[in-house]
């Protein structure tokens, strides 16, 4: 099987990349779409704290996935050799995580709709935070996957012995084998 760039990206460093690619992205996204359940569910005094749970991981999330998006751009992807339709998809699906994650970023700044109430702007949050994850999690189902089941077709590399020219096996004389051992009579070759 062949490995998608974005799997070989998780696996680079481990596991600190696995850390930071999937791991704290998720734990924070997984956070902000409870925090936002449960304050709509909760209309009393526990609904701030699921509030101010929601907006500090919203800051995070948005600056931290910033921070991911613009490394992935400039480090790594100028660096890919793209081994097909899978492989593209599973890295721009994560890439563009981004635009939820900023969206999310600039509501929790006040920046952006700053006139709704507080029930809309939740909803919007939790719309927002749908799309990120979906977008991730596209991500992940892609980069699961085998770029030869979209047509990749891996480069052959010979196989060479000391560094020197590849060995031709059509030569051997695979007749001479004794069958009581299993074992190669190389007196008779």
């Amino acid at each position: 099987m062949v490995m998608t760039h974005y799997m070989e990206l998780l696996s680079l460093h481990e596991p600190w990349f696995l850390i930071f690619f999937m791991l704290v992205p998720m734990v924070l996204a997984e956070t902000i779409l409870a925090s936002g359940a449960f304050s709509l569910l909760y209309k009393d005094s526990r609904s701030e704290k699921w509030d101010s749970l929601s907006h500090v991981c919203g800051l995070i999330l948005g600056v931290f996935f910033i921070v991911a998006t613009v490394y992935i751009v400039t480090s790594y992807v100028p660096t890919i050799q793209w081994r097909g339709p899978i492989d593209y998809i599973s890295i721009w699906a994560y890439v563009l995580g981004v635009i939820p994650a900023v969206l999310i970023l600039l509501q929790e700044l006040g920046i952006i709709f700053k006139s709704s109430d507080s029930t809309a702007k939740i909803k919007k949050h939790i719309v927002l935070m749908i799309l990120f994850v979906l977008f991730t999690h596209l991500a992940m189902v892609f980069g699961m996957a085998d770029p030869q089941l979209a047509g990749y077709v891996p480069p052959k590399q010979n196989m060479q012995m000391n560094g020197n020219m590849p060995m031709d096996h059509s030569q051997m004389n695979h007749d001479q084998m004794n069958n009581n051992k299993g074992q190669m009579d190389h007196s008779k070759m």
